[in-house]
């Protein structure tokens, strides 16, 4: 598992250096967000993150998303989701922005079957960037 931590927080690390404007849109509560963000010392990296718990409608609403691409000044056609999650991949899809699904071995009861790709890795990330 602290392999995995450390390929994702190394794969944020390049995209932040590719000046990618990364937003975190989660589900999760902003306390528990922020505690991971403090843990991994991620707050340098993103433009904006947003809770999912702070709306009026979570996931599969397309709702986090699309405020997610005004967070970081991006129009919905310049920007990318990653999810693990099939009600995620859904929001997205509504959202009209194209989704990568990350095949979480942690959540290995989703499909990600309506994703636009999915990756087993956060490496393969650099291929589509």
């Amino acid at each position: 598992r602290r392999q995995r931590q450390m390929c994702i927080r190394d794969s944020i690390k390049q995209l932040h250096q590719q000046n990618i404007t990364l937003v975190l849109a989660s589900s999760s509560a902003m306390v528990n967000i922020n505690r991971v963000f403090t843990r991994f010392n991620l707050h340098s990296y993103f433009t904006a993150k947003i809770s999912g718990a702070d709306l009026v409608a979570s996931k599969p609403h397309p709702e986090i998303f699309k405020k997610a691409a005004i967070l970081g000044n991006t129009n919905k056609e310049h920007c990318i989701v990653i999810e693990d999650s099939d009600n995620g991949v859904k929001a997205a899809n509504d959202a009209g922005i194209f989704v990568v699904g990350y095949r979480n071995p942690l959540a290995a009861d989703q499909t990600l079957e309506q994703a636009n790709l999915v990756i087993d890795d956060f490496s393969e990330l650099s291929f589509l960037i």
